[in-house]
């Protein structure tokens, strides 16, 4: 009876702890609870504005005209006039060829004009001669007069052909100077005095390379994203590594209005004046280009956009839950965003995206500035 209290009461004793655990656990939990309701999350309204970035882009600078000479005819080199790095004006003579057998097709295409014209020129004088016989009656006949008019027609024929075929090999021997097609700089000669050259030379080298400095192009490719940023006659600024601490500035000229497959990006082209000849094609520039939409645009923290492996996302507050919403991001500057995607104007979102906040979770906000 003795051990039957004894293990009565040592039964009651654990219940009653265990009771206590169980108070206590519960009063943690609900401490926990209260915890974590009584966190706030700063929150901003998504706003609308013209967002504005500078681009550092790296750019090449080429001419603006820039080709390989070669020589329109078979021939020998038999004078260069340039070489590598002189400056040269359009219609100078760069240098000199001789091909024997176009002078001599010249010579005989000469003697057929002039022979040509001397027939001309008989057929025109027994013309005359016979129309003042034919003006005594019955002295020449209708037909000699018909052959008489025929020869000349012919004649006048044969001068025109004759004519064609000396201006022609006129031209072909003209080619014999070759002339620098605008004015530039020497870039490279490849070939030298006796060398033979012209269209039927397997090699096809050309004698010169020739390259406009006084105007270059400078090139860049802008990325996908911005394209719709780029406008026409937008000013940019750049530096070269030859001229440390100098800017130069320029215009957009030219917009591809084409991505390229490969790259992602937009070709755009900026004229760029070179008169001193301080700059030069094919060196890198580093490019300033300042981007901006011309039209509003939503903008939120930049913080407020969350990144992931998987997804871009701002973690929006509706009816007091969170939400995740998939946007794209757009130019980027001063600590602000451009995004595009399920929001609006006014749609409240976290300050700073949290992705441990579950979609539809309730959360606090509290009101934040930018």
């Amino acid at each position: 009876m003795k051990t039957r209290i004894m293990l009565y009461f040592a039964a009651l004793s654990i219940g009653f702890m265990l009771n206590g655990c169980g108070s206590k656990a519960s009063e943690n939990a609900k401490d926990n609870e209260k915890e974590e309701e009584a966190v706030v999350y700063p929150a901003v309204a998504v706003s609308e504005s013209d967002p504005k970035q500078e681009l550092n882009i790296p750019g090449e600078l080429m001419s603006y005209y820039e080709t390989d000479v070669f020589p329109k005819v078979n021939s020998y080199i038999k004078k260069i006039n340039f070489d590598i790095g002189d400056r040269v004006k359009t219609g100078q003579v760069l240098a000199e060829l001789e091909a024997p057998e176009l002078s001599a097709q010249l010579a005989e295409a000469y003697s057929k004009v002039r022979s040509s014209e001397a027939q001309l020129t008989a057929s025109r004088s027994v013309y005359r001669r016979l129309l003042q016989a034919a003006a005594t009656r019955g002295a020449v006949s209708p037909n000699d007069m018909d052959l008489a008019r025929s020869k000349i027609t012919a004649d006048s024929l044969s001068l025109l052909g004759s004519s064609a075929v000396y201006a022609s090999v006129q031209q072909m021997n003209s080619y014999l100077k070759i002339r620098a097609p605008f004015d530039g700089i020497i870039a490279d000669r490849k070939l030298s005095p006796g060398a033979f050259v012209g269209p039927g030379d397997k090699s096809a080298m050309p004698i010169f390379r020739i390259k406009q400095q006084n105007i270059l192009r400078l090139q860049l490719s802008v990325p996908e994203r911005f394209m719709d940023a780029v406008q026409q006659n937008q000013p940019v600024s750049f530096s070269v590594v030859s001229l440390p601490g100098e800017i130069f500035k320029g215009k957009i000229n030219r917009i591809s209005h084409s991505v390229d497959r490969q790259t992602r990006s937009e070709l755009i082209e900026i004229q760029i004046p070179n008169p001193s000849g301080r700059l030069a094609s094919g060196m890198y520039a580093q490019v300033t280009l300042p981007v901006g939409r011309g039209h509003a645009s939503l903008i939120v923290p930049s913080s407020s956009v969350a990144t992931t492996m998987e997804k871009c996302f701002v973690v929006k507050v509706e009816d007091g839950k969170a939400k995740w919403i998939n946007v794209r991001k757009g130019i980027e500057a001063d600590g602000k965003t451009e995004i595009f995607g399920g929001v609006k104007k006014g749609d409240i979102v976290l300050k700073t995206a949290n992705d441990e906040l579950q979609q539809g979770q309730p959360v606090k906000v509290s009101q934040a500035t930018f």
